[in-house]
Formats: C-alpha cells, structure tokens, sequence
C-alpha cells in the first residue's frame, strides 16, 4: 500500500490488483473495503477478487492477464505477497505462538522463554484499539520492536506500548 500512494503522487497510474475480496487483508473485509474505495478515490485503479494468471512480454511492455477480465498493458509489475511469520526455529525450541502463528510476546518483547526475545514479522502485535493481540508486520512496527527488545536483551526495562 506504501507503494501505491508513493507511486500515484508521482504522477504513475497504479491498478491494484488484491485476489482475496478486499484489499489490506490484515484488516477485516468491511475495513479492507474501506481502504480500497480510498485509493479509488484518490485515482487508483483497484480490482478485489482478482487473482493474476500470467504476466507476459507484450513488444517493450508487460501484459497483466487473469481472471474477472484482467487484461492489461503496464511498464511496471510490483508484486507484493504479504508477510508470513517464520518461527519454525523457535517453535521447535520451545517458543509459544499465537496470531497467525507468530510469536507470542509480553510488552517487553520477551517470550515464553525467560530471557528469549523476538521482534519483527515473526511476532503478534498488541492492537491498542482492538485491544487484542494480532498480526500486523509494517517494517514501522518491526523496527520499534526490534529497539525494545535489543534494550531488553541488554537489561533495560521497556515496553511497546502497541500498534493502531
């Protein structure tokens, strides 16, 4: 999504193409809805429920194919395909897990495991509107959780206070 907004106000037309039935699937599908009537607003194309059959070379372009009609012509294909959390390693050490399989995690970023500390896309999130734990692995968050646990790690004391 960074991408798109990015990439629109520099003036390139962006078509997105999201095969599940809303885009920004790490929210739920009225939010994801949502979102998507967003960017069309802001002049981007989007196509929810669209899953991408074949990109091909088309003379000095690329065609974009699939299926509800997807038939396109474009310079460029950016394709993203979300984040899923790697945790065999720890799994396997002992390492509880919870959202989506991610790591489960206290406010310090310790885990199950005194003195273990996970941070990033292989952990769940505290959601301070849900108020729930979830998976949510923007490099923002990833970033100032990896800040708390190093701190930790090292013997301070800090605490992510969550996402929105």
């Amino acid at each position: 999504m960074e991408m798109t907004e990015s990439l629109t106000r520099r003036g390139i037309a962006v078509t997105v193409v999201e095969a599940m039935p809303s885009v920004m699937t790490t929210l739920d599908q009225d939010l994801g809805a949502g979102v998507g009537s967003e960017l069309s607003r802001h002049g981007m194309a989007v196509c929810p429920g669209t899953l991408v059959e074949r990109i091909k070379a088309d003379g000095s372009a690329l065609r974009v194919q699939g299926y509800n009609g997807l038939d396109q012509s474009t310079d460029l294909v950016l394709v993203a395909v979300g984040a899923r959390p790697e945790t065999t390693l720890g799994a396997d050490a002992g390492v509880a897990t919870g959202a989506k399989g991610a790591f489960k995690i206290n406010r310090c970023m310790e885990t199950n495991l005194p003195g273990i500390y996970a941070a990033g896309d292989c952990v769940e999130t505290w959601h301070r509107l849900t108020r729930s734990h979830t998976y949510l692995p923007p490099g923002t968050t990833s970033h100032k959780q990896g800040r708390i646990a190093g701190e930790n790690a090292v013997g301070g004391d800090c605490s992510f206070l969550g996402s929105l």
